[in-house]
């Protein structure tokens, strides 16, 4: 079976890896939704509980909806204390590229290690 395919697939799971969530401040969901037509919001409410909602929309002007979990759902926009979106984050970046790069090293002097093992000069 060729491994690229396998690559590839595993370098998009860690691809969420580099993002994080940005509190968006001094906007509004609907200026947020409007301006930036974001995939994904995560909304905060006034008891600090948070809601992810794929495919954001504001719905009749006065509440955010979505898909919570794959279900219908919406938040009234006066219930919202805090809206973020994912954004690019170059320390997990940073992170992940130097946490790759330790594991391929430390299997590499493994593998050069074994291949030696039983070596005598």
């Amino acid at each position: 079976m060729p491994r690229h395919p396998i690559a590839y697939a595993l370098l998009l799971l860690f691809l969420p890896a580099c993002t994080a969530w940005h509190v968006e401040k001094g906007v509004s969901p609907e200026q947020l939704i409007a301006t930036k037509h974001p995939n994904v919001v995560r909304v905060t409410r006034p008891d600090s509980s948070n809601i992810v909602l794929h495919q954001p929309r504001i719905a009749a002007g006065d509440s955010l909806s979505g898909l919570h979990n794959r279900a219908p759902s919406s938040v009234a926009v006066s219930d919202v204390t805090q809206v973020a979106i994912r954004k690019f984050s170059a320390g997990k970046t940073i992170g992940l590229v130097v946490g790759i790069s330790a594991v391929a090293l430390a299997v590499a002097v493994v593998a050069i290690a074994s291949a030696f093992e039983g070596y005598q000069v």
